[in-house]
Formats: structure tokens, C-alpha cells, sequence
């Protein structure tokens, strides 16, 4: 069956050449396939660049396709259909048929099947469906047909599109045995774990409004796994039974995983705390949930909710550990909802209480240290950064304290004496790579007080392997002592040590290095020269087609990471059409074009053109913020590709943009790319523009203020961690871009 649904949807369509077509009347239809093979054509081109071409060469093919499928597009909506089909275009019109379903056109898309191509066995999911939207949700089951036998042995036999088709169409005719006979056959063990998760989850929901809770809840628990839709719907079948202390149980286990995806994490701690603020008691719940509960909500960026909470409970400690978690708990709370004078505070209490370890002392005296440093009281939290690193001078706590201290001293004291308290925090760092970093920085600042060859003796021992950034500035200290030959030395150094990470991207192009988008993984390859792909599994497009996006993206996504190489290609192919990037097979983890793809080109050169921005830039920004996915949430509500607030895209767009509408590719990435324009034209040079765009204009304005030539050491001197990273990663990111497609390099 599979092979003969192949053969149907993927056979190439066969085309009159244009001479022959000169010389007779068009029929009917013929300018669709006409429209359609230049789409194709198009798209094959596409794919050619995408995988072996240029970056130029991705663009204007990209213009070429966009052309051919808007005039395929209008074909597809304006041209009559033809009243017969030659047997050697019955696979290409169901083809066209099957396009017709996927853009929505169902009384088009049904002409044809029921007409010239006389109902084809294996489209019938599609027929059904189209009848079933644009006649009676009885006409659609009639033609499947369903429901089944009373013995229901047809039923058992059906493909998951069919039972798909026959459960929507049931429930949409209000005949709810036959809609939950689909389901239950979904429900089989031989069925996709997607499919069995949505029959699932809409067979709980039918019961439920069906007045049976009891008996949906018990159907998802005794689900060896569950989606995070239905543990919120298990938690809310619980809770309708008056029991919400083991429906905010249930939930609160869900928001504790770090493993899930924020937004998953976000909805179970959310109805959990809501649950927690309505129905159940503050102290309903036990020690260790309650307290889970709380963090999970710190975790995903609700810390005043979270302390709200933590203020409620009234039932004590059961002991005096328990007692000293919820002290330094809400002391932090109070620190994440930025009511630093409150923290402090209650840092310095905690802090004058007798028989605390002195790890956790360090722990509150850290703590104390970063609400003074929010306060901008610099003595006093020196003191205390000086405090929590004598308390802890064998663990972490110590180490980060004796670095965050000497990072307060860069910014807020003269080179020379940042210096000083840099070798100082040098003696309280034993792990690497922070104890090479905490040298990398001494060494900088003695860059700053124009002391060059203190710096080069805080550089002379090597850092750990695979570490460029000793290297590097090793180079730039011998290049501005004069000696070019140490310089370009040291330079490849770095360059062959890490040669995509920024100080090696730096250093290449220091010292004019080729450009080699396979240094450090020699296995690796960037085009190919052939590239065989076959159609994805028919089963996939058709279950799109009607609807069941989930299972035909698991269905993709299994092909493309399993199968032989050709078939995988096109299941890569497709996902990339569907917004999925960076899914293959094992060994395709090599393929550079695989890892950086150039992810919804047509939104991002269309915004690269009209804001004047570099593609490569755009991707690289994309990456770090979303991994390619628009529905990507950050906890601070961001969403889309470039991960916009609703506020910010408003501001840019002029009116008011919803919250939903950021997960449209290409409004996010108008909105980003304008905004980062904007940033361009303040900021010139793309580093500063990526650390604005991760940590906002007005602290670039004040980095810019201290020290305005931007350069490599103006990047190592951003005193946020998180947005230092952040500049190196999209700058060495855009590069790599560049080197993989083969264009020029941004400025």
C-alpha cells in the first residue's frame, strides 16, 4: 500500500514540451500543471542551493521560487479544472489535488477527486474530509465509510488518516459513539505514540463533557506517558473532583523537570499556583512540594508569585533544615523580584544567626553581595564578596565570589587596581576553564594600564586544551608590542585550538588566515556535490494534509533519522518546509549545512533586504535566541524566532501586534530585523548591536561611555557574563554562516 501511495503522490508529472503545446489548444487545467512544474522547477533549484550553492546563489533562487509558487498559488485558485485527465497526468493531478486540501481550497480540492480523477482509493482520508467540510459531516463518513461493521474488524484495519478523518467528522456531526470508536481503534499499542496521545487527550475531553470525569482521568493515568497537554488536562480532571491538593501534586512534579520545555513548565506551575491561591491551602500541601512548587515558579520567571506563596504558609518548619530552606529561599525570591533593599536585609539577618555552615554562610554572604551590587553600594559589597570567598575557600561558592568581586573592580576601579585584586581572585580559583579566564582578565587590565609586559606574563602559561582564548590574546599582546612573528604564531595557535569560537574566528582574521569552514572537524563537509533525495512517506503528506500535523511531523522526523539516506534527505527536506531544522540521522551530524541551515530564508532575506542587515547576522541571532523554533517562550515571555516582547514589537510595528501573532515567522522576523536595524544605525559595528539586543541599548550606551573604541578588548570588558557570551556566540555563529554558504563576511 505504502508503495502504491508512492507512486501515486510522488511519481514526477509528465509535461508537454512547450513546442507541442504551441501548437494545440490548451485544455482546461493545463495552465495549473504548467504553474505547478515551474514551482517544482523552482524548488528542485532551491534545494540545489540550499545544499551545494552559495549564499547569493540561496537568495536569488529564493526570489525565483517565491514568483513561481504565488503564480501556482493563483492557478490553483482561479484556473477551471479539466473535465477529463489523461492517464499520464492522473499522479500529478492528485498531486494538485492534494495541494488543494493542504491550502484549504476543499470544493476545488473534492471536483477533482470526485470528478476527473474518479475517487481515488488511496485519497479517500482527503475526499472525505473535503466532503465533510463543504457538504454534511455525514456525506464525508458515507464516503470513508464509517462507522465500521458492528463486528468493527474494518475499523481495526484503518489508517491513522482515516480514523483521524472519521473522529472529527463524527464529532462534528454530534455522533459521539461513532467519534469514539475511532478513537479507541487509535488507541491500539501497534499505533504511533503521537497517535495514541491525541486519541487519548480528545477521547478525556469527550468524556468529560460527556459527564464522565471519573472515567477520562482514569484513561490518562494509566498512561505509561503522557504530553504535557495531558497531564494539565489529569491535573484538571482531578481537580474537578474536589481533590486540587493532588491535582497542584501532579502539576508541581511537571514544572520541577528541568528537561521540559519552559513554556510546558510555565502552564504547570501557573494552574498549580493558581490552585495554590484559590481551592487549596497554603498548608495542604507538604514541605518538599510546597517548596518545589515555589522554586519551579522562580524557575520560570514568576519569583514575586513565588514569594507571594511562600509568605502564605502559615504551617511551620517541620525542622530546622526545613526552617533554613525557606529563610534563604525567600531571601533569594526577594533578590530575583529585584527588591534588593528587602534582600539585603534579609541576607544580613540571616547572616548574624549562629550555627549556619560556613558553605551556607558563604551562600548568604554571595547573596548579600549581589543585592549591594544591585544598589550600587560598591564598598559595601566588596566587603561581602570578600567575606563569602574567606568562608568558602575550597567550593564554588568561594571561587564565583573571589570573580564576581573582581569584575565589580574592572568596572568600578582604576586598571591598575583591578589588576591587582584580579591576582588576588587568581589565588582563590582552582577550577578551569574560570581560573584561565580569571588570568585572560588580569591580563587585560594591565592591557588597560599600559602595562604590556605584565600582561604578557599573566598570558605565559598555557590554558586548558582547546581553549583559544590564551592563544589570542597572547597574539594581540605580541602585535601591539611589535613582534608580528609571535603574533601570527600565536594566532594560529588560537585558530587551530578552537577555530570557531570567537577568539579563533578573531585571530584568523587577524592574521588573514584562509577561511575554512571544516577547521577542527576535517570530517565535515559544507556542499554536495550529489545529493539523493527521495519523496517523504506518502502517509506523512496526506495525514497534513487533513489535519494531523503532530503525527505527520513524528512520522517525518523518524524517516529522517532512520531510513537510508536518500529517503532521509527528503524527510530532512520537508521538516525544514515545515519550520523543523537540524533533524537527521546520526551521521549527518557532520553535515555543516545540516547544523547551520538558513532557516526560513524567505522571511529572513526579505528583511535583510529592506533593513540592509546581513542574512548570516539574522541566522546567527535566531539561533542563540529561539534554535529555529517559532514557538519557542522565553521565561521572561518573549516568543518567536528573535524572541520579542509583545510591547517592543508593538513599538516597531506601530500598532498593536498580540501576543499570538509573534509565533509568525515572518512578522517576527520583520519586527527583529527592524529593530536590530535600528540598533545598527546607532551602534555601527554588529557587536555592540548583539549585545544590545541581549541586554538592552542604555547598558551598551554606558559600555560604549567607559571605553567607545569597539574592538576585542571592549567585547571581554562587557561586564554581563550572559551578554559577553552572548556577542561572541552570534559573532562567531555569523562567520561560520558566512564560511559554510560562501559569502562575503559582514562588516
Amino acid at each position: 500500500m505504502g508503495m502504491a501511495i508512492a507512486v501515486l503522490l510522488c511519481a514526477p508529472p509528465f509535461l508537454s514540451s512547450p513546442a507541442l503545446a504551441a501548437k494545440r489548444p490548451a485544455r482546461p487545467g493545463h495552465e495549473i500543471l504548467a504553474a505547478k512544474s515551474a514551482r517544482d522547477s523552482a524548488r528542485a533549484a532551491w534545494t540545489r542551493e540550499r545544499w551545494s550553492g552559495t549564499l547569493s546563489g540561496l537568495r536569488a533562487a529564493q526570489a525565483r521560487l517565491d514568483a513561481a509558487s504565488d503564480r501556482y498559488r493563483i492557478a490553483l485558485r482561479d484556473a477551471p479544472l479539466p473535465a477529463t485527465i489523461p492517464s499520464r497526468e492522473r499522479e500529478t493531478w492528485s498531486e494538485v489535488a492534494l495541494e488543494l486540501a493542504e491550502s484549504g481550497a476543499w470544493q476545488k480540492s473534492l471536483g477533482l477527486l470526485r470528478g476527473p480523477l474518479g475517487s481515488p482509493p488511496l485519497l479517500r482520508p482527503i475526499e472525505a474530509l473535503a466532503a465533510g467540510t463543504t457538504r454534511t459531516p455525514k456525506a464525508g463518513l458515507d464516503m470513508l465509510p464509517w462507522p465500521p461493521d458492528r463486528a468493527l474488524r474494518s475499523g481495526r484495519g484503518s489508517d491513522e488518516a482515516t480514523l483521524f478523518v472519521a473522529a472529527q467528522l463524527s464529532d462534528s456531526a454530534a455522533l459521539a459513539r461513532s467519534a469514539r470508536t475511532a478513537r479507541w481503534f487509535l488507541l491500539d499499542e501497534s499505533r504511533p505514540a503521537t497517535a495514541r496521545a491525541w486519541a487519548r487527550i480528545s477521547l478525556a475531553r469527550s468524556l468529560a463533557r460527556g459527564g464522565e470525569p471519573l472515567l477520562a482521568r482514569e484513561l490518562l493515568a494509566r498512561a505509561r506517558s503522557r504530553t504535557s497537554q495531558e497531564n494539565l488536562l489529569l491535573a484538571d480532571l482531578t481537580a474537578s473532583t474536589g481533590d486540587t491538593v493532588a491535582a497542584a501534586h501532579q502539576l508541581s512534579g511537571i514544572a520541577a523537570r528541568t528537561d521540559l520545555p519552559t513554556a510546558d513548565r510555565y502552564a504547570a506551575a501557573m494552574r498549580a499556583a493558581g490552585w495554590a491561591q484559590g481551592t487549596v491551602t497554603p498548608d495542604s500541601m507538604s514541605e518538599r512540594e510546597w517548596m518545589g512548587l515555589l522554586r519551579s515558579l522562580n524557575d520560570v520567571g514568576e519569583p514575586s508569585l513565588a514569594l507571594r506563596l511562600l509568605d502564605a504558609r502559615r504551617k511551620a518548619a517541620p525542622d530546622a533544615a526545613a526552617s533554613a530552606e525557606r529563610e534563604d529561599l525567600r531571601a533569594m525570591l526577594l533578590y530575583r523580584a529585584r527588591r534588593y533593599e528587602n534582600a539585603a536585609a534579609e541576607y544580613r539577618r540571616l547572616l548574624t544567626r549562629a550555627k549556619r555552615p560556613q558553605p551556607s554562610r558563604a551562600d548568604l554572604a554571595l547573596g548579600l553581595a549581589r543585592s549591594l551590587r544591585s544598589l550600587r553600594q560598591f564598598a559595601l559589597s566588596d566587603s561581602a564578596f570578600v567575606l563569602a570567598s574567606a568562608l568558602d575557600t575550597s567550593g564554588t561558592t568561594g571561587e564565583t565570589a573571589a570573580w564576581e568581586r573582581a569584575r565589580e573592580w574592572e568596572d568600578q576601579k582604576s586598571p591598575r587596581e583591578a589588576a591587582l585584586v584580579l591576582r588576588w581572585a587568581r589565588g582563590r580559583v582552582r577550577t578551569e576553564p574560570l581560573r584561565s579566564t580569571v588570568r585572560l582578565h588580569e591580563a587585560i587590565a594591565w592591557i588597560r594600564a599600559d602595562s604590556l609586559a605584565r600582561a604578557d606574563s599573566a598570558l605565559a602559561a598555557s590554558g586548558p586544551e582547546g581553549d583559544a582564548r590564551i592563544p589570542f590574546w597572547r597574539g594581540w599582546v605580541a602585535s601591539a608590542l611589535g613582534d608580528s612573528a609571535r603574533a601570527r604564531a600565536s594566532y594560529r595557535r588560537a585558530w587551530e585550538a578552537d577555530p570557531w569560537s570567537y577568539e579563533g574566528v578573531r585571530a584568523r582574521e587577524l592574521s588573514s588566515l584562509p577561511v575554512d569552514a571544516t577547521q577542527g572537524v576535517p570530517l565535515a563537509r559544507t556542499r554536495h556535490a550529489v545529493r539523493h533525495a527521495q519523496a517523504p512517506p506518502p502517509q506523512a503528506r496526506i495525514l497534513n494534509a487533513v489535519g494531523f500535523h503532530d503525527l505527520a511531523l513524528e512520522t517525518l522526523r523518524a524517516s529522517a533519522m532512520g531510513d537510508a539516506e536518500p529517503r532521509a534527505n527528503g524527510c530532512i527536506d520537508q521538516l525544514e518546509d515545515e519550520g523543523i531544522f537540524r533533524v537527521g540521522r546520526a551521521d549527518q551530524t557532520l553535515d555543516l549545512r545540516l547544523r547551520f541551515p538558513p532557516a526560513f530564508a524567505g522571511a529572513v532575506f526579505r528583511a535583510s533586504g529592506e533593513e540592509s542587515l546581513s542574512a548570516a547576522f539574522l541566522w546567527s541571532i535566531m539561533r542563540l535566541e529561539s534554535g529555529y523554533n517559532p514557538a519557542a517562550r522565553s521565561r521572561a515571555g518573549a516568543l518567536g524566532l528573535l524572541q520579542l516582547m509583545s510591547p517592543t514589537a508593538s513599538r516597531l510595528a506601530g500598532r498593536r501586534v498580540p501576543v499570538d501573532s509573534l509565533t509568525d515567522p515572518v512578522l517576527n522576523v520583520k519586527l527583529g530585523a527592524r529593530y536590530l536595524r535600528r540598533l545598527a544605525r546607532e551602534f555601527g559595528d554588529l557587536r555592540p548591536v548583539a549585545a544590545a539586543y541581549n541586554s538592552g541599548e542604555d547598558a551598551v550606551r554606558r559600555w560604549i561611555a567607559a571605553h567607545p573604541r569597539i574592538d576585542d578588548l571592549w567585547v571581554e570588558l562587557i561586564p554581563y557574563r550572559e551578554t559577553r557570551d552572548y556577542v561572541k556566540q552570534t559573532y562567531a555563529a555569523m562567520r561560520r554562516y558566512e564560511a559554510v554558504y560562501e559569502s562575503a563576511p559582514s562588516r
